[in-house]
């Protein structure tokens, strides 16, 4: 892996002063910028995952939530090839609803150690094909 892998995350939060939502889609949407989805889920797993532990809240990372928006994340990347994030953003605000997965993911699915541990599949719609 990448020994900066966290120069994005550091970024984010140099600007911002925190990481949430937004934070999150603008970490997967600079990791998509150089990695294939495969890798920039890793990577974007990785970062949460360092951050949940950093702050004392290990149980809050989801695996399931965090690799499911970089798909998401990655639709609108190829859709929107050569546009920057925040201009994605201002043609799809639905993207910073948190709760968007909830059209894909049942809460039932999303609560179970499994979901929050390993990559489960949509049970409600799939997710939007990447390519």
């Amino acid at each position: 892996m990448d020994p900066d892998f966290l120069e994005p995350l550091t970024t984010i939060l140099r600007a911002t002063g925190r990481f949430g939502h937004r934070g999150h889609l603008t970490l997967a949407w600079t990791y998509l910028e150089d990695h294939t989805v495969d890798v920039s889920q890793g990577l974007m797993a990785s970062a949460v995952h360092h951050v949940s532990e950093l702050h004392g809240v290990p149980q809050r990372y989801h695996e399931t939530l965090t690799r499911a928006w970089v798909v998401v994340g990655a639709s609108h990347h190829r859709a929107d090839a050569g546009s920057t994030f925040d201009d994605v953003v201002a043609r799809h605000p639905a993207l910073l609803d948190p709760h968007l997965l909830h059209r894909h993911y049942s809460p039932a699915l999303l609560g179970r150690h499994e979901a929050r541990n390993h990559w489960v599949l949509p049970d409600l719609r799939p997710l939007p094909t990447v390519v």
